[in-house]
C-alpha cells in the first residue's frame, strides 16, 4: 500500500467509532498481520536468542534465567516469554499499554510456537529445556500464571511495586510507539523496577514503519519531511503511533535515566541509501542530526542500571 493511503487509512480509522475494533478484525481476517506465522515467531526467536547469546558473551546469562524478567510491550503473541520459558526462566512480568492479548491469540501462538520447540532443525534447539504445556481450557490468567507469567495491561500501577526487583527488562520493537513525551517517564520506571545492575535490552526499529521493511527509494525517508506539528496533526495516529527518534535520542533518555551502556549497535544506511536521504527536503527539527543518524536503520542495546 503507498504511504499517503497508509496514513489516509490509520486517521481514519482511528477517528471512528469502533476503529481499532475494526483494525483489529482487519489485521485478523484481511491482512492476516495477527496471525503467527512461522516467519513471525521465527524472528521473534532469533531477537530471544541474540539477547541470551548477549548475556552469555559477558557472563551475565544467569541473571535472566534465575531471574526476575519483565518484557515491556508484550503484544499480541508473547512469543519471547514464551520462549524464555522453555529456556527455564521461572518469573516474568507481560506489560502493556491496552490489554492485546486474549485467550484466543494465546492459543493461536501456542498453536504455532509448540510444534517448532519440538522440531530437530530448529535453530535454538539447544537452548530449549522444557515446552509450555497446550493451552486446552480455563483462562488466559490462570495458564500464564501456571508457567510463572503475569500480564498486567495497563500496567500503570504494578511499575511501582515491582521496585527494585526486577533482573532483567527487554522490549522488542515497542519503543518507537513511545510518544516521546512520555519515554524519560518509561525509561525512569524501568530503571526503578531493576535490582541494583539489572539490565534493559532492546531492540528498535529506525527506519520508517509506515514506509515497511521493503520500501525502496525516497519514500523510506518520507517522515524526515514533516515538522513535529504536522506529523502529530496530519500523520501520525493511535493505530499506527511512531515517534521518528533517532539512536542519539534513545541514548540520551537511557543516561538521563539513570542506565550505563554496556552495548549501542546501530545498523547504518547503506551507501545507497545515503545518496537516497541526501535527495529528500529534511524538516527544521532533524537537521540538529548527522546523515548517519538519519539513514540508521535499527538499533539493539544493553543498559545497566548503575
Amino acid at each position: 500500500m503507498k504511504w499517503h493511503f497508509k496514513v489516509a487509512a490509520f486517521k481514519l480509522l482511528s477517528s471512528m467509532p469502533g476503529g481499532r475494533a475494526l483494525y483489529g478484525f482487519s489485521q485478523q481476517h484481511i491482512t492476516k498481520s495477527l496471525v503467527p506465522s512461522r516467519a513471525r515467531l521465527g524472528q521473534k526467536f532469533g531477537v530471544a536468542a541474540q539477547y541470551y547469546h548477549w548475556l552469555t558473551q559477558h557472563q551475565m546469562a544467569e541473571r535472566l534465567l534465575k531471574g526476575v524478567h519483565l518484557d515491556f510491550g508484550s503484544g499480541w503473541h508473547p512469543t519471547i516469554p514464551l520462549f524464555l520459558y522453555s529456556m527455564g526462566v521461572e518469573k516474568q512480568y507481560l506489560f502493556d499499554v491496552v490489554p492485546v492479548l486474549d485467550a484466543r491469540l494465546l492459543q493461536q501462538t501456542l498453536g504455532a510456537l509448540l510444534p517448532m520447540l519440538c522440531e530437530p532443525g530448529f535453530p535454538h534447539r539447544d537452548l530449549v529445556r522444557r515446552s509450555p504445556p497446550p493451552f486446552q481450557h480455563g483462562s488466559r490468567d490462570q495458564y500464564l500464571k501456571a508457567l510463572g507469567l503475569s500480564y498486567h495491561a495497563p500496567y500503570f500501577e504494578v511499575f511501582p511495586s515491582l521496585a527494585g526487583q526486577v533482573d532483567v527488562v527487554t522490549s522488542t520493537q515497542v519503543l518507537l510507539h513511545v510518544p516521546p513525551s512520555v519515554m524519560a517517564s518509561c525509561f525512569r520506571q524501568i530503571c526503578q523496577s531493576l535490582k541494583p545492575g539489572g539490565l534493559f535490552l532492546a531492540t528498535i526499529h529506525l527506519r520508517d514503519i509506515l514506509a515497511g521493511s521493503f520500501q525502496t527509494g525516497l519514500v523510506k525517508y518520507q517522515q524526515l519531511k514533516y515538522s513535529p506539528q504536522t506529523w502529530e496533526r496530519w500523520i501520525n495516529s493511535p493505530l499506527m503511533s511512531f515517534n521518528r527518534l533517532k539512536a542519539p535520542d534513545y541514548r540520551a533518555f537511557l543516561e538521563q535515566a539513570g542506565f550505563e551502556l554496556l552495548h549501542f549497535e546501530v545498523e547504518p544506511g547503506t551507501a545507497e541509501e545515503l545518496k537516497e536521504l541526501d535527495q529528500v527536503p529534511i524538516a527544521e527539527c532533524f537537521r540538529r542530526y548527522t546523515r548517519e543518524d538519519l539513514a540508521a536503520k535499527h538499533l539493539f542495546f544493553v543498559a545497566r542500571k548503575r
